[in-house]
């Protein structure tokens, strides 16, 4: 019989063959789902992500800012709903005639630049650097604040008004998306320190788009899909929030925003949500 001081010396021996065996595996099945596009339609852009919620196109702020960016370049796309992860990992991610490009900003500038589209010409360069700063905020740190009141600070009963999520999953993101956020800094806070912190950043970002049309100005740039994506989280996607309310009263003029995207890009937006 080995002894326990032989069983813990295999142990990191163990642990490291399985970890490297998980990694093969993973690298197969990557290889395996990337293969499949291959032969994706010419010149059709295909936007892998995850399916659309029961109130909004998609619960995933990213996917909702690609999917912006396709309709406001006016580029044909489909969308695959089953393969959420791509070659980083993430999601979401997309096949373009073979070839597969991960994360959202790559994205849109892997895009513009084989479409040629450019929709920052008519902007100032203080409108631009304005809007760049608004929309790295939001998606920094709004989008974790958006998983917190989701997953966190309510119960599945009440994420079930946007989407359905197994029991089990619920609670297995929950714990997931805790840890992340207590390492990230912000899980550490009490629900009303985050309530305050994030109402002055919302507040401000209603300030630096004052009377304006769009952050680009009185045309979109490629960063007003970004924020409008994550400001439409707010407005649809987190009923009775602090920052629905805060949409709904002081910062009317981000819903006005929304809304002013909403009719230019979505059209067919009750067509979009799940059914």
């Amino acid at each position: 019989m080995p002894s326990w001081l032989t069983v813990l010396g295999l142990a990191p021996v163990a642990y490291y063959v399985v970890n490297l065996l998980w990694t093969f595996i993973e690298k197969l099945m990557l290889r395996s789902k990337l293969r499949r596009w291959k032969t994706s339609p010419k010149d059709v852009v295909i936007l892998h992500g995850f399916p659309p919620a029961k109130v909004l196109p998609n619960l995933s702020p990213y996917i909702m800012k690609v999917e912006s960016y396709l309709r406001l370049a006016n580029l044909r796309y489909t969308l695959d709903k089953k393969d959420y992860f791509g070659p980083k990992g993430k999601s979401p991610w997309i096949t373009l005639n073979g070839q597969h490009v991960a994360d959202s900003e790559f994205i849109i500038t892997f895009l513009g630049k084989k479409f040629d589209k450019n929709f920052s010409q008519q902007s100032s360069e203080v409108q631009l650097a304005t809007a760049n700063l608004v929309r790295t905020m939001l998606e920094e740190y709004f989008t974790c604040v958006i998983g917190m009141e989701r997953m966190i600070y309510n119960d599945r009963s009440k994420f079930s008004v946007l989407a359905d999520m197994p029991l089990v999953l619920f609670y297995f993101m929950r714990h997931i998306l805790k840890k992340r956020f207590w390492e990230q800094g912000i899980g550490r806070h009490s629900h009303e320190e985050v309530t305050q912190i994030m109402t002055k950043k919302l507040q401000a970002v209603s300030t630096l788009l004052g009377n304006q049309k769009f952050f680009g100005g009185d045309e979109m740039c490629e960063d007003d899909c970004g924020i409008f994506a994550v400001l439409a989280q707010c407005l649809w996607g987190l009923p009775d929030s602090p920052y629905e309310k805060l949409m709904n009263g002081e910062c009317t003029n981000l819903k006005e925003y929304c809304l002013r995207i909403k009719g230019k890009l979505w059209a067919d937006w009750d067509h979009c949500l799940a059914k």
